[in-house]
């Protein structure tokens, strides 16, 4: 078993010390465009932002360990992003029909205290993939809400109803979730829980949501706020 070609490959112990000169001269370049960039890119990150990132990151890695590879052929490429970076951000400024498609819009996740009819649309995105986050924004139940966005960045926003305005609505926790039912055993408000549309139901009954359309498993909706 050969160390050397193990741990060094064809190279020597000394082509250390130039991969360490290329990554550094790398992650200043790196660090020096994206601080041309600014924040918004890294924090944001959409899917042409992302797609800035990616390419940053192919043609920072090759000069870092390939020999072969010259640092300029890596600037040059640099260079070419962030012009091209710098002619996009120009047009979205200047164009909404482009920002549309580059940045994408905030998309309606709820709305009163139930599924948008969006959402409803686009079955990839159902709530349950958003309760953990309602329940990290300490969120009891979907009658909370007036409105929640999910941003271009995968956050989702969330405009809570001022407290007098709370309606009934689906809990987001677990527990609660469990008890959920076909056929009500007492009378009372309910909440779909597919979607989390509301309405009263009588002792025995069993239907479809009305809003929906999806669902007929629902489960007693829950009031008020605690926050406190």
């Amino acid at each position: 078993m050969n160390w050397q070609n193990i741990l060094f490959g064809d190279e020597n112990f000394l082509f250390l010390i130039e991969i360490a000169i290329r990554s550094l001269i790398m992650f200043i370049l790196l660090f020096s465009g994206l601080r041309i960039m600014g924040r918004r890119a890294v924090k944001q990150l959409s899917i042409f932002e992302l797609l800035i990132i990616i390419a940053l990151g192919s043609a920072a890695g090759d000069p870092m360990i390939y020999k072969e590879i010259g640092i300029v052929y890596a600037l040059v490429v640099f260079i070419i992003v962030f012009l091209s970076y710098w002619l996009i951000t120009k047009l979205i400024e200047h164009s909404e029909k482009v920002e549309k498609i580059l940045e994408g819009r905030p998309f309606p996740i709820i709305h009163e205290g139930k599924a948008s009819k969006e959402s409803l649309r686009h079955k990839e995105l159902a709530m349950d993939e958003f309760f953990a986050v309602l329940r990290n924004q300490h969120i009891f139940h979907l009658g909370e809400i007036e409105n929640a966005l999910l941003e271009p960045s995968g956050e989702l926003s969330i405009l809570r109803y001022k407290s007098a305005d709370i309606k009934p609505g689906l809990p987001v926790w677990p527990d609660y979730l469990e008890k959920k039912t076909q056929q009500v055993k007492r009378p009372g408000t309910y909440a779909c829980t597919y979607c989390g549309n509301t309405q009263i139901m009588n002792e025995g009954e069993r239907k479809v949501c009305g809003y929906c359309n999806e669902n007929d498993e629902w489960v007693e909706a829950e009031t008020g706020n605690r926050e406190k």
